[in-house]
């Protein structure tokens, strides 16, 4: 494995690349391009994705002062009545019962993601719209305007939605309004994104499949070097340590458009090849590696006892890494929604560190060696799943992570309906 060879590769991918745009396309292109020079086989395979044109979003309040504020809408919520929507306001602090006791026929400012089950309650409840509040208090003035556009999640979402930057959202509040007036004009749009998919044919267990993946898209402003450029070329360096090192097994190395959306391209990619994902016997999944500070991590979406031999193996090779049962925030929980163990691996920030879904997500903080740091034991665990006589990954889940699973469908409906027994499909939770 090569650093240099790594960090060109990072520096080339380091743009602006957002889902269904011709730069995320371009990205693919260049990162096919990289796999077929190693001489491994490479596609890219289209998929569509669901989008929001946003015409116009506005919030004003009309009393007791007037005053307006910079809102971006939020998409795949519905529109309001051409001349908007006037009612009280109220901030949510956390959507509990105590705080929804008066919100009908208001305009209610929310923190957080804005969660199916949180946009169910105040439905019932009577709210006119809801505003998200985003952004930093310490950003830079110059940047502290470019709200990083959003989509609602789940689906039937029957209340407009607009973001206000949390500098906007604490003036709001202080202003102590009565009378809010929230305009949104939007339209549902359709656009295609790419996974890039290359494969190392496995010689005498070919018919079992380790996938690594990593998704290469990034979010509006940023040119997404650490999220997620780092989890792109380690994956891409893996595949040339397997091109060099013949498995056993069958290695497919997939990089996953549109994560940055809603875990889009892991799902679609589950989709397509959801007749072969028997033979998936593991996912090892990257998303933010090689920060000069930071502290190595592992979510397991898999057994107690995959969880302990990682675990094993990171002490045997004095590898410090921090572990957890769960579902991560990543393309990895696409995995295990479609039955294939699977885990993430990361190198996450200290508190005041390197930053992501902005500006500053740059080459600035990262540095080869740290780089390495994953990449020399994950290589090592790999080798070993690639090359075992007999799989050792029990194909079940914790349960905690398999409760996990089950809220999260539920969540956002898509759990097995007793009247009609078809497994739904998906979620998200964005990172």
């Amino acid at each position: 494995m090569d650093k240099k060879r790594a960090w060109k590769l990072l520096e080339d991918i380091s743009f602006v690349r957002v889902a269904g745009t011709k730069e995320e396309l371009k990205a693919a292109n260049i990162l096919k391009k990289e796999a077929e020079k190693a001489g491994v086989e490479a596609i890219i395979e289209d998929f569509e994705i669901e989008g929001a044109k946003i015409s116009e979003a506005t919030l004003e309040v009309l009393e007791p002062e007037y005053c307006s504020y910079p809102v971006i809408g939020i998409g795949k919520t519905p529109s309001t009545p051409k001349d908007g929507l006037t009612g009280g306001f109220k901030y949510i602090e956390n959507v509990k019962e105590a705080n929804l006791i008066d919100i009908k026929d208001k305009i209610v400012l929310l923190q957080g993601r804005v969660m199916p089950d949180m946009m169910k309650k105040i439905v019932e409840k009577g709210a006119l719209g809801y505003i998200m509040i985003a952004g930093d208090f310490y950003e830079e003035d110059s940047i502290k305007h470019e709200l990083r556009p959003t989509n609602a999640f789940g689906k039937d979402n029957k209340l407009p939605g607009v973001k206000i930057h949390i500098d906007d959202a604490e003036k709001l509040v202080r202003s102590k309004p009565t009378k809010v007036k929230m305009v949104l004009k939007a339209r549902n749009t359709k656009g295609t994104s790419h996974n890039v998919v290359a494969t190392i044919p496995g010689t005498d267990l070919k018919n079992e499949v380790l996938a690594f993946s990593a998704h290469y898209d990034s979010v509006p402003y940023s040119k997404g070097s650490w999220d997620n450029g780092t989890g792109s070329v380690t994956i891409m360096e893996l595949m040339h340590y397997f091109k060099e090192h013949q498995p056993r097994r069958t290695m497919k190395f997939i990089w996953c458009g549109s994560e940055e959306i809603g875990l889009v391209g892991s799902k679609k990619y589950c989709e397509a090849h959801k007749d072969e994902l028997k033979d998936y016997i593991f996912n090892i999944n990257f998303d933010m590696t090689g920060v000069t500070l930071g502290y190595e991590f592992v979510c397991c979406s898999c057994s107690e006892d995959t969880l302990h031999a990682i675990e094993y193996l990171a002490n045997i090779e004095d590898y410090p890494l921090s572990t957890e049962l769960g579902m991560y925030s990543s393309d990895s929980s696409s995995f295990a929604n479609a039955g294939v163990p699977s885990c993430t691996f990361a190198r996450l920030q200290p508190r005041g560190g390197a930053q992501i879904h902005n500006h500053h997500d740059n080459l600035d903080h990262l540095d080869p060696d740290s780089f390495m740091i994953t990449l020399n034991f994950v290589s090592k665990f790999a080798d070993q799943l690639a090359n075992a006589s007999v799989n050792p990954i029990p194909r079940k889940f914790a349960e905690k992570v398999q409760k996990r699973m089950d809220e999260m469908k539920k969540m956002f409906g898509e759990a097995k309906k007793e009247e009609k027994p078809k497994r739904g499909r998906k979620k998200k939770e964005e990172k």
